[in-house]
């Protein structure tokens, strides 16, 4: 069960799997609740909350898979071949993005040139 924990104003300022305080029963098809969910003003079901959501889920799996790399927790080799290659694909589209613009470039790429494969 979901719980909405409301501002005075009546505003989704939480939301939480258990009752807290003065929280109420929330249902995610609520518009209000997918408002808070989507971090826009706009309301939108919950199957395009899960698109949008899906390209921002992507960059934090690639972070987290940069992460465990550096430090040693993983070997990028462990990973099937099909997700090297798209890992691989997908960082040099980042690269040639951070290139292209003014943010700073990144880092921490997963194989750089004293890499061996």
């Amino acid at each position: 069960m979901l719980y909405a924990i409301r501002n005075e104003q009546g505003q989704i300022t939480s939301l939480s799997t258990h009752p807290v305080g003065n929280s109420t029963i929330a249902d995610i098809t609520d518009p209000e609740v997918i408002i808070f969910l989507s971090n826009s003003n706009e309301a939108c079901d919950p199957q395009e909350l899960l698109e949008q959501s899906d390209i921002n889920v992507s960059r934090i799996i690639e972070d987290l898979i940069d992460l465990l790399v550096s430090k040693n927790t993983i070997l990028f080799t462990d990973l099937p071949e099909a997700a090297q290659q798209k890992l691989l694909t997908r960082k040099l589209a980042r690269s040639a993005y951070d290139k292209g613009s003014d943010k700073p470039m990144m880092e921490n790429f997963i194989l750089t040139d004293d890499d061996t494969l």
